[in-house]
Parts: structure tokens; C-alpha cells; sequence
């Protein structure tokens, strides 16, 4: 068994590898849609997990059953976003697709990014809710100096703070986003 960040670097290598083939122009718009999804999870995240938790607390299940499900509904939303946005016809931006090394570096490049948002919200939510999904080992008490270190990093945790009024980053990047889209 690997570390969890060996098993997440490995997820944002292949995603940079998707980004390689895709290209620059179909990526930035799997960003987007990733990007929305995120800000309206950062931003609607405290009444989403009060919802859940009363919804619950009718059940008899007890606190552990309802951090799995609460996860699980977390990480079904980041891969349904992820998978759409994959799948069929995409989002993509407009205008002519580099050439030669710009085009490999900025599919490369939003691959990665792309990667990093996906499998580090992922990992997010998993850390938050105590890794209740039995995957591959992985729980707070077996993850390195250097993974708890990167929890910091993650992207909920990094660009879901507020920068500027009281707003996420997530907010600001998604508005630069569609600003790109509609002026291509």
C-alpha cells in the first residue's frame, strides 16, 4: 500500500496525461465546471452538512455511518461533476489550439490543475469526515508528516478561504474563467 500523497500524485499525473491528449481549449472548461462546483461547495458547504446531519439524526445510524454517508455525498458530487465534464460534449473554449510545445505545456498544465482540483477535493472531504471510506488503508492516523502537511494545501482548503469580501478565491477564479469564455 501506498501513501495517500503517492496515490494522489498519481491521480494528478494521469489527469496532466488526459490534459496532454484533450488539449488546452477542452480542459479550461472541465476547470470551469469544476471551479463552480467547488465555490458552491465552499460556499453552501455548513448548510449542506446541517441538512445532512438532521436528516440523519432521524435515522438510528450511528455518528460513524453518518460521516461515511455525509463523505460519500461529497465525493458523488466531485466525481459526477468530474465525469460529466469529462464525458460527451464538453465545455470548451473557443479560438485556434496552440501548436507544438505551448499546446503540450498548457495541456499538461491544466491537466494537472485539473487533477489537483479532483483527487485533492476528494482527499478533502475524506480527511474532514475521518477517511470513513475503508480505501487502500488510508486513515488520519497512518498519513505522513508530509500528508498532513499538504491537507493545507488542499483545494477546499486553499482557495475555498476568504481573500476578498468575505469571498473564496474559488469565486474570483471562476469569474476570470467565464470572463475568458465569453470574450474568446
Amino acid at each position: 500500500m501506498a501513501p495517500i500523497e503517492v496515490f494522489f500524485g498519481a491521480i494528478v499525473l494521469i489527469f496532466a496525461l488526459i490534459g496532454l491528449v484533450r488539449g488546452f481549449l477542452r480542459e479550461l472548461g472541465v476547470t470551469t465546471v469544476l471551479m463552480f462546483l467547488l465555490f458552491f461547495l465552499s460556499r453552501f458547504e455548513p448548510q449542506l452538512d446541517k441538512g445532512m446531519v438532521k436528516l440523519m439524526s432521524t435515522s438510528s445510524l450511528p455518528a460513524v455511518e453518518r460521516d461515511l454517508w455525509q463523505c460519500i455525498v461529497f465525493v458523488f458530487a466531485i466525481s459526477a461533476a468530474a465525469f460529466v465534464s469529462y464525458q460527451g460534449e464538453t465545455l470548451s473554449f473557443g479560438g485556434q489550439p496552440p501548436r507544438g510545445a505551448q499546446a503540450v505545456i498548457l495541456g499538461l498544465v491544466t491537466g494537472l490543475l485539473n487533477g489537483y482540483l479532483i483527487a485533492g477535493s476528494i482527499w478533502f472531504y475524506m480527511h474532514k469526515f475521518g477517511y470513513p471510506i475503508a480505501f487502500m488503508g488510508f486513515s488520519a492516523a497512518t498519513l505522513s508528516g508530509f500528508a498532513q502537511g499538504l491537507i493545507d494545501y488542499l483545494p477546499m482548503s486553499f482557495l475555498g478561504q476568504p481573500v476578498l469580501l468575505g469571498q473564496s478565491l474559488l469565486l474570483y477564479l471562476s469569474g476570470l474563467l467565464i470572463m475568458a469564455r465569453v470574450i474568446r
